[in-house]
């Protein structure tokens, strides 16, 4: 496991915030992320975890009941554990 530290800057207009990620992490080759790429953001237990998302994490699937019948059983039930699907 790499280690760095950063620093976290808050937008004066509360849009957001922007967290600088050191050089040393962002060029070495194990760095999962590419170039303006989506990613995952988590927040628990004092910790924040950046990840890829599935496609299917990215959508509201309870405005979408239909589409949601004719995934596969695979990504339905995958949707199920995440508690995303539609009532």
């Amino acid at each position: 496991m790499k280690r760095a530290f950063a620093r976290i800057k808050y937008f004066k207009n509360r849009t957001g915030a922007r967290l600088y990620l050191p050089a040393k992490m962002v060029k070495d080759p194990s760095f999962p992320f590419e170039d303006d790429e989506l990613i995952e953001i988590k927040i628990g237990n004092d910790s924040l975890t950046l990840e890829k998302p599935e496609w299917w994490e990215m959508l509201d699937w309870t405005t979408m009941k239909e589409a949601f019948q004719k995934l596969p059983s695979e990504i339905q039930g995958k949707i199920i554990e995440a508690g995303l699907a539609p009532s």
